[in-house]
């Protein structure tokens, strides 16, 4: 058999051309290929299969479209936090330099996950970067439009007397103001040249990975890792809202759904010039983004064949992400510290939720098999993170309450509790801990519980350090909250204290984090405790 024949055979099946030769000819010829090279093939082979199959049933279930959208997606997250970092410290950096910065990570990160795509890695690399490309108008749209000066015209009204008779005189004066604008030619062609460089940077990453094949695939459930993408995309949205809280941003916008009268994604960068602006724009860009994420994984795991848990955990944490979304209109519109209040707390339920999700959506989620002496043992532990949740939520309600309602009442609660709750939760991560241990041995075991109770640990010191200095640094007295300075009133407003505002939003930040990781440590110890026994 000529070497032709052997090629257009393996472009039609590979497994059946090379059992075949090898079982009724042993042709020598098979001994030529490589193992890599077969095991390429094989996957190739097996990919197409499977990809015009489930596309021809389910399209959003096309294996191609899930891998390209968790990459995009993931990507565009990792621009609008590199982005966001850089205007923070300097919003008169050049637009250029902030895009080529963030372009550059988002190459990175998609060479990075291209490492477990086993074929057509250019043709991924490509999609993500279309479908990264429309999320990023997101946070390029601010970008595209200009500010334009607007006379505003000021009537006075005046009256004197001049020999026995009123006369009456109006002034009109005209102040120029600087309004969002629409669309510019520059910010258009800007908009169109991100998605652009975003689809090539993809498809140049594929084949820089495509020329790479040394390294082994992992078998990547992407769904999955979609889930996680969207549970991070909760910590930046949680991170400058605890800005917006720690720097008394929260009503430097009036709109509560618009940006000063302009469609939000579209408010210029040139009008962000006081920093309280910036922050509280910037919190609702990153809701805006997390919300269309969850949108997606939603998406995603009813438009595809999937097990009811995870569909079930990503329809309710859709509901917590609008019901939080809408609270946050309802803070601005009524101007409310109790809902703004409400609103905080939400926000790291939430976050907790989607670390959940993530969990349950995961492939070893489904296949454990821990051992009876883990099984006996989660039992216990998960009782004990129960109450380490209870603890900590209770934590978050009165910190909520110190910091949003200035309540001396809620500062002592807080203080006092956080010794009890810091026991409770040490003890439930070293439970999680031993569980792990037990099972080290064990393939498929409890082990994925033990991270968490690392995580929780260093997470929990860290809180408790972090608390007494904001304590140290904020000015309590149950006085009551200071009026938040409104749109109009920015310019008297007082100068922001950043290292306060550092040290405050960083507690707010990892105490996010810990509840989080506590929750996805009780999402593992239920799941190993309701396993059968062995035998």
């Amino acid at each position: 058999m000529c070497e032709g024949c052997i090629v257009c055979c393996e472009a039609i099946n590979f497994d059946v051309f090379a059992g075949c030769i090898w079982e009724r000819y042993n042709h020598p010829a098979i001994e030529k290929v490589s193992h890599l090279h077969i095991h390429e093939k094989r996957t190739q082979a097996m990919s197409s299969q499977t990809v015009a199959s489930i596309s021809a049933s389910k399209p959003l279930a096309n294996p191609v479209l899930g891998v390209s959208t968790t990459i995009g997606v993931a990507g565009v997250l990792l621009m609008g936090v590199v982005s966001w970092m850089m205007l923070l410290v300097n919003r008169e950096l050049a637009v250029g330099v902030v895009i080529a910065v963030s372009l550059a990570a988002y190459a990175g990160l998609v060479f990075l996950f291209l490492r477990n795509v086993a074929s057509r890695q250019s043709f991924v690399g490509a999609i993500a970067g279309v479908i990264g490309g429309a999320v990023s108008l997101i946070f390029i749209g601010s970008l595209m439009t200009e500010r334009v000066k607007v006379l505003e015209s000021v009537q006075s009204h005046s009256s004197m007397e001049i020999l026995g008779v009123q006369m009456d005189r109006t002034v009109v004066s005209g102040t120029v103001v600087y309004q969002p604008g629409g669309f510019t030619g520059s910010g258009i062609a800007l908009g169109v040249g991100v998605i652009v460089g975003m689809i090539f940077l993809g498809w140049l990453a594929g084949r820089l990975r495509a020329r790479n094949v040394s390294y082994v695939v992992k078998d990547v459930d992407w769904r999955a890792r979609f889930a996680w993408v969207v549970a991070l995309s909760y910590l930046p949205l949680i991170a400058v809202g605890g800005l917006v809280t720690s720097t008394e941003s929260g009503l430097a916008v009036p709109d509560s759904v618009r940006t000063y009268g302009s469609v939000g994604i579209l408010f210029p960068l040139s009008l962000m010039e006081d920093p309280r602006i910036y922050l509280e724009h910037s919190h609702r860009i990153f809701g805006t983004f997390a919300g269309l994420a969850t949108i997606l994984l939603v998406v995603r795991m009813f438009g595809a064949p999937s097990r009811l848990m995870p569909r079930v955990m990503s329809a309710a944490l859709l509901f917590g992400v609008v019901g939080q979304g809408l609270m946050g209109i309802f803070r601005v519109s009524e101007q409310s510290q109790g809902l703004a209040m409400l609103h905080g707390v939400l926000a790291q339920i939430v976050f907790a939720l989607a670390i959940a999700t993530g969990v349950v959506c995961s492939k070893r989620w489904e296949g454990i098999t821990p051992s009876d002496d883990a099984i006996a043992y989660a039992k216990s532990t998960r009782l004990m993170l129960m109450i380490a949740t209870v603890g900590l939520g209770i934590q978050l309600v009165f910190g909520a309450m110190a910091r949003h309602l200035d309540s001396g009442h809620a500062v002592m609660s807080h203080v006092g509790l956080s010794f009890i709750v810091v026991m409770l939760v040490i003890i439930a991560g070293a439970k999680c801990i031993r569980i792990g241990k037990i099972d080290r041995e064990v393939k498929g075991g409890a082990g994925a519980i033990r991270p968490y109770g690392a995580m929780v640990h260093g997470f929990v010191m860290l809180q408790f350090t972090l608390g007494w200095g904001a304590l140290a640094m904020t000015r309590t007295g149950g006085q009551g909250h200071p009026e938040l300075p409104t749109s109009t009133e920015l310019a008297g407003a007082p100068g922001i204290r950043v290292g306060e505002a550092i040290m405050t939003t960083s507690h707010h930040l990892i105490g996010a984090l810990l509840l989080a990781m506590v929750v996805g440590a009780l999402a593992w110890s239920m799941r190993i405790a309701s396993r059968p026994k062995n035998g």
